[in-house]
């Protein structure tokens, strides 16, 4: 996994740089590693030496769900332009993987092209994609990218009762958006400062509720695809444990 320091940190990111690509993905059949014997072992002792000291035990029957690794991969392949490299990849969940004892992070550097420096953001619930976008944008302001690839994704199987209130996804999916200046003909949507409070918008989308991690994202993957007769404006809004989380899309969106 390639490394870097951020320079010295400057007022905005490179004029054009904005999010070039977004992919959504949906991943309906469980993965491969779910119906692996060894690693349906390994994963119940893990979870089970896990959970002990609060006396809650896995539920063998849940043992399925996705990998996000495998579903990582199969994000670059459909948003990274062939030829093109990455400098820096953030991967944003809430609920754990199938596979908790890989470092998920590094083996996507070593799959995406341009072996990027790579790491994760999770625990934050629905806020941890918003906080991995704020991260995507102070290291674009720090000078030192030309690419970065954020993931989102979330896997619909918790094999435990975490005995406080969790909404479990009712799908596996991903988003993927690809940040960096834009080759010509693109028109990136640029991320400015975040709003205090929403503005009157002229089209309001909700997500779905039953996708807590990829909801928002998702419809905002969706937008980014349709056509756009001009320049819009995009507010992406979100609530968790009773914070209000949002991001400004301020300029054009690719077509």
């Amino acid at each position: 996994m390639r490394t870097f320091g951020p320079a010295s940190e400057v007022a905005s990111p490179p004029a054009a740089w904005g999010i070039r690509r977004a992919v959504r993905m949906a991943f309906p059949e469980p993965a491969a590693l779910a119906g692996d014997p060894v690693h349906a072992e390994r994963l119940a002792r893990y979870l089970a030496d896990l959970l002990h000291p609060y006396g809650l035990s896995p539920d063998p029957s849940e043992h399925v769900g996705q990998s996000y690794g495998e579903m990582g991969e199969a994000l670059i392949h459909a948003a990274v332009p062939a030829g093109e490299s990455v400098d820096l990849l953030v991967l944003a969940y809430s609920i754990p993987d199938l596979t908790p004892g890989r470092a998920t992070a590094t083996y996507l550097s070593h799959v995406c092209p341009g072996t990027p420096m790579a790491f994760a953001v999770s625990d934050q619930g629905t806020a941890s994609a918003f906080t991995a976008l704020r991260l995507v944008d102070a290291y674009a302001r720090s000078g030192g990218l030309r690419r970065a690839l954020l993931l989102v994704v979330e896997q619909n199987s918790l094999p435990y009762d975490p005995g406080i209130p969790v909404t479990v996804p009712a799908e596996s999916r991903g988003v993927a958006l690809l940040f960096g200046e834009p080759l010509p003909g693109e028109r990136p949507a640029r991320v400015s400062a975040p709003a205090a409070e929403p503005a009157g918008a002229e089209l309001l989308r909700n997500s779905d509720p039953s996708q807590p991690g990829t909801g928002v994202w998702w419809e905002l993957a969706g937008e980014l695809a349709r056509p756009a007769a001009g320049p819009r404006r995009l507010l992406l809004a979100d609530h968790d444990s009773g914070r209000l989380v949002t991001v400004d899309l301020d300029g054009e969106v690719p077509r």
